[in-house]
């Protein structure tokens, strides 16, 4: 019985060793550098920028469209048997046709249509970017939300570990008393047995920083886990100061209903569905365009008709010419209805677009009040832990006299340690809830 208790008692302080060896990570990060790391790799954050890039060409490619249009024709025939010849008529030969021509084509007036089609594209362009910006809102919040977790996990490792120095220092005390013949194996049993179930605590609370440490890593793209880790901050330094400050729940609806990218690029493509209303209704108006053209050709005969001989190249370039300009009107009268059913339809996207902007506000607007409610429940609740700790931890220190002056016993002495570390443990639960309550009511008001 003894061997299998020193085994057991040799395994529980040789893992932690082994642990904190893959804990001491050699790149430690910030928190902002963690949300500056997602944000650089965070492939929601690319599929934005990239969608805004192919926005950006269809503008460029929308504004390039109201140029001229000019174009080059060369075309090469074979005529065997019955051919036109360069004065229309038609003969009995052989002959090669080669033709020539270039035009050009210019829009004048398409009811607008390509006007609003760019306004619509810059209006595009700018909702992506509030959608770039929503995105990394998001990975900010979820990337404190790991990041605290870390935090406070790691706290709570330091808190089984200074449990483990005080078992260690008991154990040795009762050592010392067994030696001396004041203290029974027996008590010396139950101190090493207390500081073996402390140390497997450190054994849970260590893989719980490494999982934690690892789910934030893997939220980051982080690709190096084993090399990362966190800077231990110190959150009780302003934690009074957080404490203090005014929640004001009202301010902070005012400014994210004025300033949230969500709410922009909801208003945005309102603005953009009206200016496709427009562009629907250019079906309407009649289109007027300007076209020149210039064609000539060349005619080779390869048997001779009435001794009539080819012509040179150059002189039937010139003498087979034909140049034309001209102005088309197009006045629309009866379309089948289609533009007023696309007009239509641009206008149930517009009210859609609305609601959808309602429905935003709504949402942003009850995630605010929940997060407000939360961050006092989480105050409450932190200012009461801070109370219950110090009752605890002055409980245990009366208690911890009590047993090494003999007055005490084993068990109310562990019962006043466990109920310290339970409060210890409640109290920084609490303050990393309270942080990030905080946290997310500074990001939702912020201007």
């Amino acid at each position: 019985m003894k061997l299998e208790y020193k085994i057991s008692l040799l395994v529980a302080v040789a893992i932690p060793l082994l642990f904190n060896n893959q804990l001491s990570a050699q790149n430690q990060m910030t928190l902002q550098e963690c949300v500056d790391f997602a944000f650089e790799h965070s492939y929601s954050v690319k599929q934005k920028i990239l969608e805004k890039e192919s926005n950006y060409i269809q503008l460029q490619a929308r504004k390039t469209s109201i140029a001229p249009s000019v174009g080059v024709n060369v075309g090469q025939t074979f005529d065997f048997g019955r051919s036109p010849q360069a004065d229309a008529m038609i003969v009995n030969t052989t002959q090669a046709t080669t033709n020539f021509n270039i035009g050009l084509n210019i829009d004048i007036f398409q009811g607008l249509r390509t006007h609003h089609q760019i306004k619509s594209d810059k209006l595009n362009i700018e909702a992506t970017l509030f959608d770039i910006e929503d995105a990394k809102e998001n990975i900010e919040l979820m990337i404190t939300a790991y990041y605290l977790q870390a935090l406070l996990n790691k706290e709570i490792l330091e808190v089984h570990k200074a449990q483990v120095v005080l078992d260690q220092e008991q154990v040795k005390r009762i050592e010392v008393l067994v030696n001396n013949g004041k203290s029974s194996d027996a008590e010396l049993y139950v101190a090493n047995s207390t500081l073996a179930t402390d140390q497997l605590s450190v054994v849970e609370a260590e893989n719980s920083v490494r999982l934690s440490l690892l789910d934030l890593a893997q939220l980051m793209n982080y690709a190096n886990i084993s090399d990362f880790d966190i800077v231990n901050q110190d959150n009780n330094s302003n934690i009074d100061e957080i404490l203090n400050r005014n929640m004001d729940v009202s301010m902070a609806v005012d400014n994210a209903l004025n300033n949230r990218p969500a709410i922009k690029a909801a208003l945005t493509r309102i603005e953009q569905t009206k200016r496709e209303i427009k562009v629907a209704q250019a079906g309407w108006y009649p289109t007027l365009s300007f076209n020149a053209y210039f064609g000539t050709g060349y005619y080779y005969r390869f048997k001779d008709i009435a001794n009539i001989p080819n012509r040179p190249f150059g002189e039937q370039f010139k003498n087979n010419a034909r140049e034309s300009l001209g102005v088309s009107l197009y006045i629309p009268i009866f379309d089948k209805l289609s533009t007023h059913y696309n007009v239509k339809q641009q206008k149930i996207r517009a009210k859609t677009q609305e609601l959808q902007l309602e429905e935003t506000k709504r949402t942003l607007i009850k995630s605010i009040e929940q997060a407000y409610v939360n961050a006092v429940a989480a105050k409450e609740k932190y200012i009461a832990s801070q109370v219950a700790n110090t009752a605890t931890k002055v409980a245990f220190r009366y208690e911890e006299v009590k047993y090494n002056a003999g007055s005490s016993t084993t068990y109310e002495y562990n019962d006043a340690k466990n109920k310290y570390i339970r409060t210890q443990s409640n109290l920084i639960q609490a303050k990393f809830d309270f942080l990030f309550r905080i946290k997310i009511l500074e990001l939702y008001g912020k201007e």
